[in-house]
Formats: structure tokens, C-alpha cells, sequence
């Protein structure tokens, strides 16, 4: 079965010769390792074709070198092992917001280096484009501290700067769901602290909801997956996710519990694995990380498909255990 079919079959369970593969890479782990992890990703090949990031910059070009993104939020980072934090907000102050610019993530030159890449995949893996950041682009904009009380003490302030956002992933949204050749639209938020969500919930479904609902509709009009990723305990509202069209949900697995995500989601969206990278891929055994990838398929991947395999990959992990779990899901049925 071709990479393509086989992400497909897993997304609308209609039974995967086995666990499709998605390679997650901190820049860290090639600084390491290299050409073995290459070599590695080479014998274990992704079946998702990741197209590029809707924003650059945000992992900057030198370690200690302030980098801006393509938004004017200037970031720093001080390893490989992350992309840095926003140092400086350009909408610290919200007197800048009335003249603010934001870029054009659907320019022309975008649009056609992404319609040379599907060219370029003719159709043999699974085509996924970056549909962007909202609540993120918020804070790295105007400050996470500063979003989180002025959601509260400001919120026509904060309705402004969300539908400034939505507008710009609305336009690249519309562009990209023209491509034939795309398959699908990951967008990333992360919602969750290790405890809990960041604000209310009843906050989150009356500020944030309806606009993935609108940006959702528009993929899946369109014949496209949606894709959403979200770390943290954010079981409050997986719920409300997959009422609004998620069809791929990457939760972190381990800070909310396999059971409990099982619970939520079994059946009803297709789970793109967490094989938790904070514990158990740095610090386990080649055989404890196997077994966390059986028992992921066994609860996520039962339903003729329902579970795409990921892990991600840093400088921290041994490379024993990053083939471990490759290996572990070439080996797994798909539903």
C-alpha cells in the first residue's frame, strides 16, 4: 500500500495495511546525530509530507541571535532543543494594533513553492500544509500574560486582534483547499498546561470555538482533513474539537492519561500519536518505548484505522529508541 492510501485508510478507518509514520525533528537532534539519523529516517521512511511552516523564523538562524518571524515578533533562543521565546511583541501596546500590518501567508510566491512540492511528491505520500496558529500568534503578538488577563479586561481588544488573525488563515486557507493535490491542513494551538487548560473552558467556547469552526468548515467543504495539534490537559475540550470537524487530533497522550483520551476519542477522531518525549524517549528502554507504541494501537487504532504513529525527536533521545519505536509502528496493524 502506498504512503498516500495508507494515511488516508488510517484518517476514515477503513483499514491501513499497518500504522502510517509522521517524522517529528528538533534541530537538536540532527546537531547530534546527523547522518545516522538520516540514514535512520531512511530505512523508516514518513508517509506524511509535511510542506513548511505558514511562518518563518521562529526557529532562528544562530543560537543566541535575535531572529524575527514573518509577523515582527522577535525571537531567541539559547539550544537546538526548541525554537526559542518571543523577546520582543510588536503589539505589546495595543495603540500599534490600528497600524499593524500583518504578512501575507497566501502571497503568490507561497502559494507556488507549496504547488512545486506536491508536484515534486506526485501524489506518493500524504500531502499536509501548515494552516497556522491563532491563540499562540495572540500572545507572541501582544504577550501571554498580557492575552491571558486582557481576554478578561479587554476583550474588544482581543476580538480585534483574533479576527485580524483569522483573517490572514482564512485567505491562506481558501488558497490552499484549491490545491487538488493537497490532502489535508494541520493547525497547532497549544491549549493545555501539565494540569489543565488556560482559561476557562466556557471562555474558550465562546472566544475561540467559532473560529476553528470557521476555518474548519472551510477545509473540510473543501474534501480536506483537518489536522489539529495541542499539548497539554486539554480533555475538556477535545470534545468541542471534534464537534467542530477535527478528523486528526495530536493531544499529548501522557499528561492527560491513555485511557482517558481513549474515552474521548476512540472511534470518533484518528489520534496522530504522542509517545511521550518528556519521560520515556529519553529515558526508557528500546523495549519500554515498544510497548508504549503497542498500547497506543491498541487503544487509538482498533477501529480499521483511527492512529497515525509520531514521536518527537531531540538531541536527548537515543537513537536505539527512536528506531525502537519506528520499527514498533512498521510492525502494527492499522486497524
Amino acid at each position: 500500500m502506498r504512503s498516500r492510501e495508507r494515511v488516508i485508510r488510517a484518517i476514515e478507518r477503513t483499514g491501513p495495511d499497518r500504522v502510517p509514520i509522521t517524522h517529528v525533528t528538533l534541530p537538536g537532534a540532527f546537531v547530534r546525530y546527523g547522518t545516522a539519523l538520516e540514514a535512520l529516517y531512511g530505512r523508516y521512511p514518513a508517509d506524511v509530507a509535511n510542506l513548511g511552516a505558514a511562518s518563518e523564523g521562529e526557529f532562528g538562524p544562530r543560537i543566541g541571535v535575535p531572529s524575527p518571524d514573518s509577523w515582527g515578533a522577535l525571537w531567541l533562543r539559547h539550544t537546538d532543543e526548541h525554537k526559542g521565546q518571543v523577546v520582543h511583541h510588536p503589539l505589546a501596546d495595543w495603540a500599534a494594533l490600528r497600524d499593524f500590518r500583518p504578512p501575507d501567508t497566501a502571497s503568490d510566491a507561497i502559494i507556488g513553492a507549496l504547488e512545486a512540492r506536491l508536484a515534486a511528491n506526485a501524489g506518493t505520500r500524504y500531502a499536509l500544509a501548515d494552516g497556522d496558529t491563532l491563540w499562540q500568534r495572540m500572545f507572541y503578538l501582544h504577550g501571554y500574560q498580557a492575552t491571558l488577563e486582557d481576554l478578561l479586561l479587554e476583550p474588544e481588544r482581543c476580538a480585534a486582534l483574533r479576527d485580524m488573525i483569522l483573517a490572514v488563515m482564512r485567505r491562506r486557507v481558501e488558497r490552499l483547499r484549491a490545491l487538488p493535490a493537497l490532502d489535508g491542513l494541520h493547525f497547532r494551538d497549544d491549549w493545555g498546561t501539565q494540569e489543565a487548560l488556560m482559561i476557562r473552558p466556557a471562555l474558550w467556547r465562546a472566544f475561540f470555538k467559532p473560529a476553528y469552526a470557521q476555518l474548519f468548515a472551510l477545509v473540510r467543504d473543501a474534501g480536506k482533513h483537518v489536522w489539529f495539534h495541542s499539548d497539554g490537559v486539554i480533555a475538556e475540550i477535545i470534545p468541542d474539537l471534534i464537534e467542530i470537524g477535527v478528523q486528526v487530533l495530536n493531544p499529548q497522550v501522557g499528561a492527560m492519561g491513555r485511557d482517558r483520551v481513549a474515552a474521548l476519542c476512540g472511534g470518533q477522531v484518528t489520534i496522530e500519536g504522542d509517545i511521550d518525549r518528556q519521560q520515556l524517549l529519553p529515558h526508557g528502554t528500546p523495549e519500554e518505548v515498544r510497548a508504549a507504541v503497542r498500547a497506543d494501537v491498541a487503544a487509538f487504532g482498533r477501529f480499521h484505522g483511527g492512529y497515525i504513529g509520531r514521536g518527537e525527536m531531540a538531541g536527548d533521545v537515543p537513537l536505539a529508541n527512536l528506531e525502537a519505536m519506528l520499527d514498533e509502528f512498521t510492525r502494527s496493524a492499522g486497524g
